[in-house]
């Protein structure tokens, strides 16, 4: 006998919660279009480098074919302390969080990160910085069925401490970071709880680098910037992106995500302490069958809106997504 069309949707429905949970495995990391926009939330050593408060939100729809298909949302604020002050050196500080879902996971993570700011030189800057926080992981709701034994339990959520240490050097026209996750790399597992059956999170390094080009009369600005995850033990997962603004204000760009998609990317400057982003990736991989495109939202503001001293030599560097 075939099975009744209730039980098949439940049976498609677990299938793809399987698909989904092993195309996340190998990436156990929210990744993102705009990784220069949200650069503090890859690496803690950001917290400061802009002038005063500095406010993040963003929200990512991945492979939108997909019922269960992976959703991230994140905010974050920072805040710099002593950087008129202090010529030499200056603080950073800052709180993170973000809630990812994908098949039948639920994760959410915060962080408190700390930074110190050091000047290398005339032109260049390097700070150090280390958050910490706790993660919790747990299966969603959303999958629960009292009446399917297969799905009835709700599994208990597990929650892991982590700490991410980052460097970052950093310039008027040069930037280039690196932070390391799953420092511990923990198991998913907390005295008779546990998510899955021996799985452990991988350390990952997050490495980031980007260049700015400025045009004659400073029309047009040009940045290219190459996002790097690995585990080191599995296929690195490679971002390279390209910008282009005018007059500050505009931006449109274009991204390649080895072996996964095409992203079309646009950015709108208002005033000199408002950025909106908007990102769509074109998905090139397998997935692609269920036209499992994604989209990407990103909101920043600062209330300093003045660029005094920037373009001065001896002027602090500042933070890329306001100081084009």
């Amino acid at each position: 006998m075939f099975p009744s069309s209730g039980k098949m949707k439940k049976l498609s429905t677990l299938l793809v919660i399987l698909l989904l949970a092993c195309a996340m495995y190998a990436q156990q990391n929210v990744q993102y279009s705009q990784f220069m926009l949200n650069d503090y939330g890859l690496n803690p050593a950001v917290a400061g480098n802009s002038k005063g408060w500095m406010f993040m939100v963003g929200r990512r729809v991945q492979w939108g074919g997909f019922e269960f298909a992976p959703e991230t949302n994140f905010a974050s604020v920072t805040k710099s302390f002593g950087k008129k002050g202090y010529k030499r050196y200056w603080h950073g500080a800052g709180l993170y969080f973000e809630q990812d879902k994908y098949g039948a996971f639920a994760n959410k993570s915060i962080y408190g990160s700390y930074a110190i700011h050091l000047k290398m030189s005339s032109k260049y800057y390097i700070g150090f910085g280390i958050a910490a926080g706790a993660k919790s992981f747990a299966i969603s709701n959303s999958v629960y069925d009292a009446n399917d034994p297969a799905i009835m339990n709700r599994a208990a959520k597990v929650i892991i401490p982590d700490v991410v240490p980052g460097v970052y050097l950093y310039s008027r026209k040069l930037v280039a970071g690196i932070a390391l996750r799953n420092v511990y790399g923990n198991t998913l597992k907390q005295g008779n709880k546990e998510i899955g059956t021996g799985s452990r999170l991988r350390p990952t390094a997050y490495l980031t680098f980007a260049r700015k080009f400025v045009s004659e009369g400073y029309d047009f600005i040009i940045v290219p910037a190459v996002h790097v995850q690995t585990t080191f033990v599995s296929v690195p997962v490679s971002n390279f992106n390209c910008m282009v603004y005018y007059r500050k204000r505009i931006g449109v760009g274009v991204s390649y995500r080895m072996h996964d998609a095409v992203v079309g990317m646009i950015q709108v400057r208002i005033f000199s302490n408002i950025v909106i982003g908007f990102a769509y990736d074109y998905t090139i991989s397998r997935f692609r069958a269920a036209h499992a495109n994604s989209t990407e939202f990103m909101f920043g503001f600062s209330p300093v809106m003045s660029t005094e001293n920037y373009d001065r030599p001896q002027g602090a560097a500042n933070c890329p997504k306001f100081e084009l």
